[in-house]
């Protein structure tokens, strides 16, 4: 089992570099950085945490409906000289209401656009000059013209079917997030479907990153609340939490977070969250490790003290 740190762009850059020399002083496997895209840019936060420590890190997820492939790659390349080529690079489509907020249309054809991405991104990586057109690229004989970097790992921060399935056909690995029902049913997907593509399961990377909060559940409950009110419908009926969604998203318009997470129930606070003592939490992570996951993202939001959070687990 592996263990690494998440951090997010809404955390201050400072905080956020104390956080990975502890989590490096600790022995944790990499740092993740998840895009807050009203917030830091990416790539900046991440070449910083990169120069700071000596540990692999990786994007969890940034959206290639918010930037173009060439952007993307030399950005990447810059990542991979920093860090000796241990840059990951995590996709996804991101938020739909804040890509719709920021480029004015929902984000649409999301099989195509991702696996455009990864392709293309790989040929540039390997040194072809590339001229694409796609959903979302347009190159035009474009040529990276960056020396001694490898074609960086590319994982998929994806939900639903076909986009697992997708993750199991063309990525390196997938950043699994949602409830442990829902995650044990979306490994199998990313199995069968990079099964079917002749592909070696157990090559694949299998991250785990959800709610994290080290002590009292009351802390977790927002948490839930909001992961409980961004859950695609299938997600919900599977729980029985259609009804509940409901109710926490007319809370959450009215910025009353007290009541949302009110109106979470346990059973799906311990289905959405890592959250309890250490030892319910590893013991958490052990039930999913035995379903066939890999690695496991601490944080945040922690608990009462991430620095307590980060030791513990370390």
């Amino acid at each position: 089992m592996k263990l690494s740190l998440g951090l997010t762009t809404g955390m201050p850059v400072a905080r956020g570099v104390e956080l990975a020399r502890l989590a490096e002083q600790q022995g944790y496997y990499r740092v993740f950085v998840g895009e807050d895209v009203l917030s830091r840019e990416i790539f900046t936060y991440l070449s910083i945490i990169a120069v700071k420590t000596r540990m692999p890190v990786a994007s969890g997820i940034l959206s290639p409906y918010l930037r173009s492939l060439a952007l993307i790659a030399s950005a990447t390349a810059g990542l991979q000289l920093i860090t000796g080529n241990r840059f990951s690079l995590g996709l996804g489509v991101g938020g739909i209401p804040e890509v719709k907020r920021l480029t004015g249309e929902e984000p649409r054809n999301a099989v195509e656009v991702l696996r455009e991405s990864a392709e293309v991104i790989r040929r540039i990586f390997r040194g072809e000059e590339v001229t694409y057109e796609g959903r979302r690229a347009c190159l035009r004989n474009y040529r990276l013209r960056v020396e001694g970097v490898a074609v960086p790992e590319v994982l998929f921060g994806v939900r639903g079917r076909r986009l697992l399935a997708l993750a199991g056909e063309v990525s390196d690995g997938v950043i699994f997030s949602g409830p442990n029902e829902y995650l044990k049913r979306a490994i199998e997907v990313v199995r069968r479907a990079a099964e079917r593509a002749g592909r070696d399961f157990g090559e694949l990377r299998r991250v785990v990153w959800k709610g994290f909060v080290l002590g009292k559940a009351e802390k977790a409950r927002v948490v839930a609340a909001t992961m409980i009110a961004s859950s695609p419908e299938e997600v919900l009926r599977m729980l029985e939490l259609e009804q509940v969604a409901r109710e926490i998203r007319r809370a959450l318009l009215r910025r009353d977070y007290s009541s949302a997470a009110s109106l979470v129930p346990q059973e799906a606070l311990e289905e959405y969250c890592f959250c309890g003592t250490r030892e319910e939490i590893l013991d958490a992570m052990e039930e999913l490790r035995r379903a066939g996951f890999e690695e496991f993202v601490v944080g945040p939001p922690f608990g009462k003290s991430p620095e307590e959070v980060v030791r513990s687990f370390g």
